[in-house]
Formats: C-alpha cells, sequence, structure tokens
C-alpha cells in the first residue's frame, strides 16, 4: 500500500474516512482552503503523487452540510482529477458510489440530453483510468466509455444485515410465512428477484404511472399479480430501490401495498439521497417501520431527523475493491447480483 494515495473530495468525507481506516492507510483529505470566495474550487494536495496510484473517494450527491450541489462535487472531482495527473500520478481511478446523473441514461422525449454520458465522457476526458460506482440505476451507463467502468451490487451487504437484525433466529420457513419482497417499479425488478432468490422470498411487482403534469409526482402505483385473489395480510414487505430521492415512488408503493392489508412495511434503499420534505414523508408514514440505506451519501444530519433510519457502510465493499485492483487480483465475483 505505500504507492497509494487515497484522496477525500468533498460529497462523503465520512466513507473515505472508513475506507481508509480498513484499507490502513492515511486519508488526505483536501480540505485545505479549497475554495475561492467566489465558489471556485482550489484544491491543494499536500502528499507527493509522483508516480503513485490515487484512488478518488467522491459520491455523486449534495452535501447538506457543507452547502455543495451534486454539481460543485462534479467540478471537484474534475479539477482533483486535473491536479493529480499535473503531478505526475501513475494511475487515477475514482470511486463514485453513486454516479451523478444516473436517470438521464437515455433520450426517452424530443430534444431531451443523454446526461449520464455527457459525465462519464468528461470524466474520460481529464484522463482517469478506471471508474468504480455501486447498484447503478443503469446498467448500461458502463458501456458510455471506453476504459473499465465497475458496477458493484449491495445485495449481500443487505443481507448480511439482516441476517443479524430482522432474520436473526428465522428459519426459512419462518421467512416465507413472514415476509415478501417488493420492487416498486420496473427499473428494481432485477435487483428485487436477485435479493428474493438469495432470501428464498416470493416477490410483488409494481408498476408506477407518472403525472405529466407535475414534476416528480407519482399518479399511481398498481400490483401486477398473477392470482387477484392471493392474500397478503399480516405480510411484512420489504421495498427494494436504489435510489430515494423525493420519496415519491416510495410512498406510492406503500399506498398500493396498504390496500392489499399489507401495513408493516420496512425499505431497503442503495442511495438515500431524500430531497426537499422526504424525510418529513417518511416520518409521516406509520406504515414503514425501517429503512435500510446505505452511507453512499452523509446520513448523519438525516439520522438525526428519522429514527426509523438504519445505514449500512460500504466502506467493506469499497475498500475489499480498492485492494483488489492495487494487487491485480480478480474483482469479477464483487459484479455479483
Amino acid at each position: 500500500m505505500e504507492n497509494v494515495v487515497l484522496l477525500s473530495g468533498n460529497s462523503n468525507i465520512h466513507l473515505a474516512s472508513q475506507i481508509a481506516e480498513k484499507l490502513g492507510i492515511q486519508l488526505n483529505e483536501n480540505n485545505i482552503p479549497s475554495m475561492f470566495a467566489n465558489t471556485e474550487w482550489h484544491p491543494q494536495i499536500q502528499d507527493n503523487l509522483r508516480g503513485k496510484d490515487i484512488f478518488i473517494v467522491q459520491s455523486g450527491c449534495i452535501n447538506k452540510e457543507r452547502n455543495l450541489s451534486v454539481n460543485d462535487i462534479i467540478i471537484e472531482t474534475l479539477i482533483l482529477v486535473d491536479a493529480c495527473r499535473r503531478s505526475a500520478a501513475s494511475t487515477v481511478n475514482i470511486i463514485m458510489p453513486i454516479f451523478p446523473y444516473a436517470r438521464g441514461d437515455k433520450k426517452d422525449e424530443p430534444r431531451a440530453p443523454i446526461s449520464a454520458k455527457l459525465i462519464a465522457n468528461l470524466f474520460v476526458s481529464v484522463k482517469i483510468d478506471r471508474l468504480v460506482s455501486v447498484d447503478l440505476h443503469a446498467t448500461q451507463i458502463q458501456g458510455f466509455i471506453d476504459i473499465p467502468f465497475d458496477n458493484l451490487y449491495s445485495v449481500n451487504l443487505v443481507i448480511d444485515c439482516f441476517d443479524k437484525s430482522i432474520f436473526k433466529g428465522l428459519t426459512v420457513e419462518d421467512r416465507q410465512n413472514k415476509f415478501i419482497v417488493v420492487s416498486p417499479d420496473a427499473g428494481a425488478v432485477k435487483r428485487t428477484l436477485s435479493f428474493s432468490e438469495k432470501m428464498k422470498l416470493n416477490t410483488i411487482i409494481m408498476h408506477k404511472q407518472r403525472s405529466y403534469v407535475k414534476a416528480n409526482t407519482i399518479e399511481k402505483t398498481i400490483l401486477i399479480q398473477e392470482n387477484e385473489t392471493e392474500d397478503y395480510e399480516g405480510k411484512t414487505a420489504i421495498i427494494c430501490d436504489d435510489i430515494a430521492d423525493t420519496c415519491g415512488t416510495l410512498i406510492s408503493a406503500v399506498d398500493a401495498l396498504v390496500k392489499h392489508k399489507i401495513n408493516n412495511i420496512i425499505c431497503v434503499i442503495t442511495h438515500g439521497i431524500f430531497s426537499k420534505d422526504a424525510i418529513q414523508k417518511i416520518n409521516q408514514c406509520h406504515y414503514i417501520k425501517k429503512i435500510y440505506v446505505s452511507d453512499s451519501s452523509p446520513q448523519e444530519e438525516n439520522m438525526k431527523q428519522c429514527p426509523k433510519l438504519e445505514v449500512f457502510t460500504l466502506s467493506v465493499l469499497l475498500s475489499d475493491v480498492i485492494e483488489r485492483i492495487i494487487t491485480r487480483k480478480p474483482i469479477s465475483e464483487l459484479f455479483v447480483l
């Protein structure tokens, strides 16, 4: 590890610190006044980078505490990479659990951009060597660029968390009688089916109808059922999704489940953005008992406001992939969904 430098941007220093601790190396936080008064970034990296393998930990999310937008974070990342390249670093790798603009993965209406490709191209333009993300919203984003782009999955971390909590002491039959896994929309189906298969649980798939009049609004969510008479009363639903932003999809799914007499709901969210009044929505929904969310974005302030949040860390997964990249060990087993 003597040839490795771990840098942290300003999006999620807590996660970067945990990764550094697990790797047994020092973290360079890039915190020596790194921004001019007019909000232009001016990073000052203290370590010698010549011939080093650089790993920049930077999640594509807002930082409410530091009042930084996603766009601020993108620009900081690009400037950090440029600083590393101008310092004769051997390789520069971006560890970005949340890939920014991942929901802009296709041209789904006239005159629309493909924002995810633009962002990916920006990272390539500053000559990074590798990009690592977790639970990409659209896996085809990996094909937008011609450098290694690894998409890791958090499902095994969630299962380990459940085995120590809600599944503790339960047999497979007990689980099947008590729980059912729910995909809140078509985009979450693959991840949900993987989770349910590993846990040997049955699945509900839902379809959401967005409002074309009011932005970020779900008109309704319905269950797609093989058996319309199936009774779900008394079950606890586990809703799986990659992103919770305004929580419109989540609350709409909860409302649909309640109509089918499912009154206890647990949510599993990889990237808890929780914009606008999302935390308030969660607190006011007494059907949601617990939300398991990763630390891909800072959750400290959200946890103070919402006792339903329980955070699991991605640091084990990300430190593992960094170590494998450094030692040239295969990382293919980390791709298993």
